[in-house]
């Protein structure tokens, strides 16, 4: 039996990025230890979402002086770092939320019973005993 290449391992890695350079080439930083594009993007994504509210960021740092905005910068890079680091069920994170939602509104919010795996909705009867005497 001949041994084959198994290239979904090459495929399934992610990208890494460890420079930063302009289109020239000119090196504008670079990091020690590469980091995930993913991290990147989650990162933006946070750090935009936390913008949006900043009304109750800026309230919070009415009440505490200085530490929301730390908030800006802690809160993105937690949450990018979980999101590349941490592997639910084996799985990398975007797979498992999306499974997570499946089961959530396939299972969760549909009532209706599976029977081979059909859904079927059957009507409930009533049953009504009579009292007899015997």
């Amino acid at each position: 039996m001949k041994n084959f290449y198994d290239y979904s391992v090459g495929l399934n890695t992610p990208y890494w990025i460890q420079e930063i350079r302009t289109p020239r080439g000119k090196l504008i930083t670079y990091f020690s230890t590469p980091m995930e594009l993913s991290f990147f993007v989650i990162f933006i994504l946070v750090f935009i979402i936390m913008l949006c509210l900043s009304p109750v960021v800026q309230l919070l740092n009415n009440i505490t002086f200085g530490v929301a905005n730390l908030l800006y910068f802690y809160a993105p890079y937690r949450l990018a770092r979980l999101y590349c680091e941490f592997e639910p069920d084996g799985k990398r994170m975007h797979v498992f939320i999306k499974d997570s939602l499946n089961y959530f509104f396939n299972f969760s919010l549909n009532k209706s019973a599976l029977y081979q795996g059909v859904r079927i909705n059957e009507d409930v009867e009533t049953i009504i005993f009579e009292k007899t005497n015997l």
